[in-house]
């Protein structure tokens, strides 16, 4: 306790500060571990049972979404007052793409939204994605390239306007099959974070005996020596950058 009373006030500072951030974590970390659902857009949208539906809510930027899927797979997303859907699939043969060299191993899908075909073609399980050919065997549905122009509306690479929260046919086939499950943070990010704050804390409670005892392996008599103007600038820069990194470390591992 005498050392930490003969402590400046921003070496307290920084200890204090570390305590905190390792405490708030502690509770956050659970909370967003425990939190298990459907990855969409960045945001997990926990699932349960309604009326025989699974429904799957959270929310997006903001906004409470929900997607049903109803027991025939019918998949419609609500995000705020805006509707998306109902979209429905059903096997086709004829939509497998012949040239393709995976036909034989497709299954031939039609899916719409409501009464428009918005992909019809053969479709791959690939285990962790769905490889997608369109009936005239292209694959640019797979992947939606898009940037933001200078107000702020996403378009594609065509100019047209695109909905960030409208689904992608994966994301459609994927909830209409059962999406694995998934979850925000990684606990082992949290315990690495506090080794930070604990090497910091030793490092500014002891901040004179590491000093003498790193330069005991080079010099006579490093008891007696003091720390320099540099030495004691340095320190504070380390102090100030093992916090910080910590801190990034809790932020990221919550991602």
């Amino acid at each position: 306790m005498e050392r930490i009373n003969n402590l400046n006030l921003y070496q307290k500072s920084i200890l204090i500060l570390m305590l905190v951030m390792a405490l708030l974590f502690a509770v956050l970390y659970p909370m967003t571990i425990s939190k298990v659902g459907y990855e969409y857009k960045n945001a997990v949208l926990v699932p349960h049972q309604e009326n025989g539906n699974t429904v799957y809510s959270g929310k997006l930027k903001g906004e409470q979404a929900t997607f049903t899927v109803t027991e025939d797979k019918t998949v419609t997303l609500q995000r705020g007052d805006k509707t998306y859907g109902p979209y429905t699939a059903k096997e086709d043969p004829t939509a497998v793409p012949k040239d393709s060299q995976m036909a034989e191993s497709m299954t031939g899908v039609e899916l719409r939204s409501g009464d428009e075909i918005i992909f019809r073609g053969g479709v791959y399980d690939m285990g962790d994605f769905y490889w997608l050919e369109s009936e005239d065997g292209t694959t640019d549905n797979m992947v939606v390239i898009t940037y933001g122009d200078s107000n702020g509306v996403e378009r594609d690479v065509n100019g047209n306007v695109v909905d960030p929260f409208e689904p992608t046919v994966s994301e459609i086939l994927e909830l209409m099959h059962g999406p694995e499950l998934t979850h925000k943070g990684v606990g082992f990010a949290w315990f690495s974070a506090v080794f930070i704050c604990l090497i910091n804390a030793i490092s500014i409670l002891f901040a004179d005996e590491l000093f003498r005892w790193h330069l005991s392996f080079r010099v006579w008599n490093a008891d007696n020596l003091e720390p320099s103007d540099w030495e004691l600038a340095g320190r504070y820069i380390s102090w100030t950058v093992l916090c910080v990194t910590a801190l990034v470390v809790f932020v990221i591992g919550l991602q």
